[in-house]
């Protein structure tokens, strides 16, 4: 069975429309500074988890 060669194409909803795809990643996607806010408190999160199995390790608690 063809396909219906009546269909016409959808401009509005395109696929490969590398402007919109642009666009809507620009949207949707995290800005720089919480990128930098939530690299900080990943690194403050591994330091302090490190510090307290150091503490837990050498009976200071």
């Amino acid at each position: 069975m063809a396909r219906d060669t009546n269909e016409e194409y959808d401009w509005v909803n395109d696929p490969f429309n590398e402007k919109k795809i642009a666009e809507e990643q620009e949207r949707y996607g995290m800005s720089g500074t919480s990128k930098a806010l939530v690299g900080v408190g990943c690194v403050l999160f591994v330091i302090g988890f490190v510090a307290l199995i150091a503490l837990l390790l050498f009976g200071i608690l």
